[in-house]
């Protein structure tokens, strides 16, 4: 058996949730009991959040972490102490750390 770990990421009531195929955006309500995910977008991660953490290129790092909230800076201003600054430094400086226990 093997065990693997899926990372999400939750900034107020936007959501960064993995799954073996990749990573979603969502939006819950703010009771947390319904979302609507923002495929349509074209932000959809092609691995899981754990896979990307200490891979992606430092010179790509803002670059992602701007498109990735795009859509949702209207939210996170509303619901996420600090807003939309706040939420891309944190992606970035999360996705920026190599794992203490990388994916093999």
């Amino acid at each position: 058996m093997e065990e693997k770990k899926l990372t999400s990421l939750i900034f107020g009531n936007v959501v960064i949730e993995s799954s073996f195929m990749g990573g979603s955006l969502r939006v819950y309500s703010p009771d947390m009991r319904s979302y609507s995910e923002l495929t349509h977008h074209g932000i959809t991660l092609k691995s899981p959040l754990d896979e990307l953490r200490g891979d992606v290129p430092p010179e790509n790092l803002d670059e992602l972490c701007e498109r990735i909230f795009r859509d949702v800076e209207s939210e996170l201003e509303k619901h996420y102490p600090g807003g939309v600054a706040r939420a891309r430094r944190e992606l970035r400086d999360w996705l920026s750390r190599i794992p203490d226990n990388p994916v093999v």
